[in-house]
């Protein structure tokens, strides 16, 4: 077995966090937008989902370690961790 840097536990942790339609749509958008974030209202704009149901969906993206939440003036923004390899990973799927 190939021992890696990378915790599998973590890995299936943001797996499960994604594992919801509109956790992966989110997920999709924020990695085919062109843009490197997103306003909370563009997201739910967007995918045409309930404000209140995108945030919650987002919050748990950021627990997750999926998202990061940047806050300039008086908006709300995610992005994602791309920092991290299991970010960059599952990103290259939406990607190619």
């Amino acid at each position: 077995m190939v021992e890696t840097q990378y915790s599998f536990e973590n890995l299936a942790e943001k797996f499960k966090a994604i594992g919801h339609p509109i956790r992966l749509s989110i997920f999709h958008l924020l990695c085919t937008c062109g843009a490197k974030r997103l306003k909370v209202k563009t997201i739910y704009e967007t995918l045409k989902l309930e404000q209140a149901s995108t945030s919650r969906h987002l919050d748990i993206m950021k627990r997750a370690g999926i998202l990061e939440r940047q806050r300039e003036g008086n908006g709300i923004y995610y992005c994602l961790c791309d920092e991290d390899f299991g970010i960059a990973c599952l990103r290259r799927c939406f990607n190619e």
